[in-house]
This record gives C-alpha cells, structure tokens and sequence, in this order.
C-alpha cells in the first residue's frame, strides 16, 4: 500500500509540475522564492508571463501524452476491487477507499493531457472486452464506473457513446446476491445513475429503463443483501442507491409527469411510496425518497391527480402509527408527557408520516391559462388528515425535533400556498394547534412559526385575518410577557422569539393599529415589557442580549408609528387612527405600573448603566438603547423625553447619578436633540454616556 501511494505521489506531482501547481505556496515573504526556475526576490510582484505558460504546457503535452495514457490504464487496473473482498487477507475496505480517492484525483487531472474523451473511449473499450467475457467481471464494470464518473464532470455533456452505452447495460448486468461484492456492485450501479441523473433528465427512453431498474430489480435487492465486513458499508450503500432514485426523480420531474401520455409518473410514485413504507431502510433513505415524491407531484398541472396521489401516500405512512396510537393515553399528558424512546427521539414512523404530509411545497407557479382551482391541493390533503395530525402533535410535543419539524412543515405548506391558504378551514385549527402544544411544552421554533406566519398574511388586506393574526400573536406574546410580571420568566430563546415575532406584527400597520386600538393583551404587553428591559440587563445581559435587543425592536415600532413622519404624508384615515391610537397608548392610557412615556425613559437610562460594567462598546444594547432614545426625540415625545432625561440619569443608582452634573445633562440632551438626523453620531453620543458610566465604575471598584 505504501509503494502504491508512493507511486500515486509520483503522478500527482508530475501533473503539478506540469500545470505549474505546488503543493505549498510561495511565501512572499522569504528573500528568495522560487518561481518557474528563477529565483525571484519581489515576492507578490513577481509574475508568471501566461501566454509563455501556455506555449510551454502545449510543448509537453507531446511529450506527456503516451505516458499519462499508460498511468490512466495502470490506475484503472489499481481501482479494481478483489473479486471476493472478504476472502482477502489484508484487505481493508476503508482503507481501500480513500486510496481509490486519490487515484481519481490524478485521472481527472489527466484530463488535462490526454482529454477526457480519450479516457472515456478507452473505457468504452474495455468494457466491450468485459462484457464479451463470460461471467463478466463484476470489479471491472465497478472500476469502469468509478473511472468514468471522475472524469464525465470534465467531459461535453451528450458526446460520447460509452456513458448511455453503461447505463443502457445496467438493468441486465449479473448482480450478485451474496458476499460483499454484492453491496460494492449494487453501490458502483447507484454511483452511475447519481453521477448521470442531468444526461437522464434529457433523455425519456433511457429514463424510463433506469426507473423502472430502480423500483422494480435496484431498491428492492437492497434490503436483503448481506452486511459487508465494515458495520457501514450496507447503509452506505442503500443511501446512495436512495440518492440516485431522489436525484432522478428530482432532475427528470417534468419528464415523468408527461412520459406515456402522463400515466408513467403514477407507476413510479406508487413503487416509490412501496419503498418509503418498507421499515428495512433506514429512515434517512426513506426520507430522501419521500422527497422524489414530493418533486414529482409538485410539477402536476392537473391538481385533482396531486391530491388523490397525495392523499394515497399520507394514508399509506398513516398505517404504521396503529401501534402507536393503541399505546396513548385517553387525554394527552400535556406538559406531564415524557419521552419514552430508548434514544429520546420520536418514533421514526412519526416524523415520516410529517414528511409525507409537507413532500409537496415547491410548486411552480400555475399557467394563468390553467383555470383557478378553488382550494388547494395541499391543504385539502391537510384539512382531510388534520385529525391524525393533531393526534400525532398534541400526544408528542415532548420531542422537540418532532415538533420542530411539524412546525416547518407548516411553514413550507402555507408559504406556498398563501394564494388559498387564509381561506382555508383548515388554516385556524393548525395555528391553534401550534398554540395548544406551546403551552405543553414552550419552544422557540413555535413563534418561529408564527412570525413567519405574519410575513406571509400581513399584507392580504382581509381585515377578518388581521383579526387572526392579532390573536395569534396575542395567543403567543402575552404569556411569555406575562412570565416576566410573575418573576418566573421562561428561557431567554423563547423569550427572544416571542419579541421577534411581535416586532414583525408591529411592523405592519394594519396589524399595529388593531392591536393598539383593539387588543387587551398589548397594553398588558407593553407594561410588563417596560418594566422588564432594565431588570434582564442588570440581572445578565450576556445571557439576555437578545431578548433585550427584541424588546427594543418592540417598543421602537410603536413609537414609530406615533410619529407623523412615519406615514411619509400619506393622509388616510386608517393611519391618522394608528398614529393617534401609538400615542395615546404611551403617554395616555393608564398602564398597571403607570404610564408608558416615563418609565420608558427610565429603563433607558437604566439599560446604559447595566451595560457598562460589560464593555458599553461590545454587544447591541447600546445601539439599541440608542436607536430607541432618537426615536422618541424625532416624534411627537421630544419634549417628555427630552425633559424626562435628566431626571431618569439623576436617579440612577451611586456613584452613577452623580456622573453628569445638571449643567452636563442639559448639554447632553441638547446634543442629543443636534444630532438626532444623523444616527451613527447620534449612537456614539450615548456609547460616550456608557462609557463614562463604565470609567466611574471602575473608579469606584479600585477606591473600594
């Protein structure tokens, strides 16, 4: 082995030399570098003339030429497996791996001499030698295969004859069924199709063949093969030849649903849906296959045909939940449910049954000459299975990863279908849903869900959804706000989410004015949030930054829309409504704590002095304080504001009230109130504050 890598070394370096590539760069640096020959002493400045490059490499390929043909043939005789690997002494699969690796290298590299249709047609010659001795050879069509797949990305795609000649070939190759050169020829069998699934897509007839190969002799050999002599050898195998189905049917998709007058793609899908539901492959590889079907049904111009076939494939992953379902409990555990999977994982039947559900999300955009369904495929799937995945969820929320994928899923579904998706009945219960399993067990994801959620509904102009998503939101924020009121607020990423999905709301002024003017949970909100700004930062702002950071965003789009400016002249009524509404709620309507308008200038100045032990320039607290301070001096809150400052900095806690004298403060606010149009001048202003805070902190720390 060491002599072969010896040798591999050899040609790598020979090619090197040739294409003038060192294994290790140059350092400018050194007082002599080596370039081309010459000893060069301007480092970066010295410079190879191309056109002599290219003369030179034209000059020896003449000369390289005869030899590289003999080291492509020499490593093609190298890659060959043993006939029977196992009955070998010293053959180490792994090992044997990688050093077929570096062969590739030095052939695909040889490209570069001898052009890759001479290396294919050379191939193609061996294989008429191979396939007209019997038995044929099973290591000789692996490293045929193995050749030809490391050089065809260096090769005209459709101008050689030996690749289609290979793949017409593999249906009636002799594959074995016992010994590991059955995994190793089925593997070579999946690694061509992989590397020609492009060359496939072009081409119907022989996509068919492979298709037909793939679902009906390929896929279905697998499981029963023996395990290799390494532990991974067989899920290897299988996730490659998983791979190559996924990639041809990804790649072929258009061609499928049109193949035999648009009847080929419900023999392929029903084959498929055979392979997803067989438990012998890992779930991984049956994963990826629910992803070809997904590929393949979203391409369907006839939307009737995609929800049968979907509706099929979501009842076929239904069947293995029987068990599962006979073993729960009446009424689901809530927040009292455990895991009970050996692995602490959900059942992996679970989590395909979800990806059957959400395979289909990308569809194209629909002809305009097509006439508009009225519902959606998807959803209609959805809302006809909605009750067995509520059971799923509500029974599982105690396995995060489950729940995180059920919340994408819905993402993906809604987002792509956001055309019917509010009209939909089915659209209320799944964001209940979400609510009910947050409350059991509270993760971020959830509000992940919901911002996304907004996103894509905020702007439908349906005031009967904006009342949805103000509730949603509500449904989502409120308890988390009010967690903070209790003294027993819930981890910081949850916290964080919750304040970024309500930011998003605010940003919509639809959303703001109906939740301002309407909803009882914002007023609740705001005072709970005021009051817990200054709180997180001074208990540990490293591990609240970012919740703090949401906060502020919170606060910073409801003083926006308090300020005129915001509306950019634009007169309606509804925005006069909003702009009146943001106002009255800071600094007239009566919060629990008191009003909003002076205890948010309060936090604010307790943010800068819980920042500054902490390095007032690192992190985001202070620009966000920042940011929100500029705000409320450019809107219609100047004069509070600018008058509230002061005091709020006095009644900071010693030695920090007593940093700024009152001549200091006003001066402050003045150049604060100068400098509010320019916001990086404005947001080094108060990073100066901070850092003055953190100077008399120090101080203070030492004189102790």
């Amino acid at each position: 082995t060491d002599l072969a890598k010896c040798g591999l070394d050899f040609w790598y370096a020979v090619l090197a030399q040739h294409l003038v590539a060192t294994t290790e760069e140059d350092d400018p640096f050194d007082e002599e570098v080596q370039i081309g020959g010459k000893i060069g002493t301007d480092g970066w400045g010295q410079s190879r003339d191309q056109e002599a490059e290219q003369q030179r490499r034209a000059e020896e390929v003449p000369i390289l030429a005869p030899h590289m043909k003999r080291m492509v043939q020499a490593h093609w005789q190298a890659v060959r497996y043993p006939a029977e690997p196992e009955r070998e002494a010293y053959f180490d699969w792994d090992e044997f791996v990688r050093f077929r690796e570096l062969c590739s290298i030095n052939i695909t590299e040889a490209c570069l001499v001898v052009t890759p249709r001479w290396i294919i047609d050379h191939i193609g010659t061996l294989l008429e030698q191979i396939c007209s001795t019997q038995p044929i050879a099973w290591q000789d069509i692996d490293a045929c295969v193995f050749v030809l797949t490391g050089v065809a990305s260096r090769a005209p795609a459709g101008q050689d004859t030996v690749i289609p000649k290979l793949i017409e070939l593999l249906p009636s190759l002799p594959y074995h069924t016992e010994g590991f050169k059955a995994l190793l020829f089925r593997n070579a069998a999946s690694r061509l199709i992989l590397f020609t699934s492009g060359y496939l897509a072009l081409n119907p007839e022989p996509c068919k063949q492979i298709l037909r190969f793939l679902t009906v002799q390929h896929l279905p050999a697998i499981p029963a093969l023996p395990p290799g002599p390494d532990k991974d050898a067989k899920k290897y195998c299988e996730a490659i030849a998983c791979d190559a189905m996924k990639m041809v049917m990804t790649a072929a998709r258009k061609g499928i649903v049109t193949a035999d007058n648009g009847t080929l793609w419900r023999d392929v899908i029903s084959a498929v849906i055979t392979l997803v539901a067989d438990p012998r492959y890992n779930v991984d590889c049956r994963a990826q296959l629910v992803f070809g079907i997904g590929q393949v049904l979203s391409v369907l111009e006839n939307w009737d045909e995609l929800e049968q076939m979907l509706s099929i494939f979501v009842a076929r992953m239904e069947e293995p939940l029987g068990p599962i379902f006979a073993a729960l409990p009446a009424e689901p555990l809530g927040s009292r449910a455990q895991k009970t999977t050996s692995d602490g994982k959900a059942p992996l039947e679970l989590k395909l049954y979800i990806a059957a559900v959400s395979s289909v999300y990308n569809m194209p955009p629909r002809s305009e000459a097509l006439p508009r369904p009225d519902h959606h495929p998807v959803l209609a799937v959805v809302e006809k299975h909605f009750a067995t995945i509520e059971r799923v969820c509500i029974h599982h929320t105690q396995y995060d990863e489950l729940m995180e994928q059920v919340c994408l899923a819905f993402s993906y579904i809604l987002g792509f279908s956001r055309a019917y998706a509010a009209s939909s009945p089915v659209f209320v219960p799944m964001m209940k849903l979400m609510a009910r399993c947050c409350e059991y067990h509270p993760q971020p994801f959830y509000m992940g869900l919901v911002r996304s959620v907004i996103g894509f509904f905020a702007a439908a102009g349906s005031a009967q959804l904006d009342s949805i998503l103000v509730d949603l939101t509500g449904l989502f924020v409120a308890p988390v706000a009010r967690s903070f009121s209790m003294g027993c607020p819930l981890t910081p990423p949850i916290n964080t989410a919750s304040y970024e999905m309500l930011a998003e709301a605010l940003r919509h002024w639809n959303l703001a004015l109906l939740a301002i003017r309407n909803a009882a949970w914002l007023p609740e909100t705001l005072d709970a949030t005021i009051d817990a700004l200054p709180r997180l930062c001074e208990d540990n702002q490293v591990v609240h930054e970012r919740t703090i950071c949401a906060m502020m965003r919170f606060l910073r789009n409801v003083l926006l829309w308090a300020d005129p400016s915001t509306c950019k002249g634009d007169t309606s009524p509804e925005l006069l409504e909003l702009q009146r509404q943001a106002q009255a709620i800071i600094v007239e309507r009566p919060l629990a704590r008191g009003v909003a308008l002076p205890r948010l200038v309060e936090a604010l100045a307790r943010l800068l002095a819980a920042a500054a032990p902490n390095g007032p320039a690192k992190g985001e607290v202070v620009p966000g304080v920042a940011e929100v301070l500029r705000t409320l001096l450019m809107g219609p809150f100047e004069y509070q504001a600018s008058g509230g400052l002061p005091a709020a900095l006095r009644a900071l806690p010693s030695p920090l009230g007593g940093v700024l004298a009152e001549p200091e403060q006003q001066r402050l606010v003045q150049q604060l109130k100068m400098e509010k149009a320019d916001s990086r001048r404005f947001t080094r202003t108060v990073l100066g504050v901070a850092e003055q805070f953190a100077v008399t902190l120090k101080r203070a720390q030492f004189g102790a």
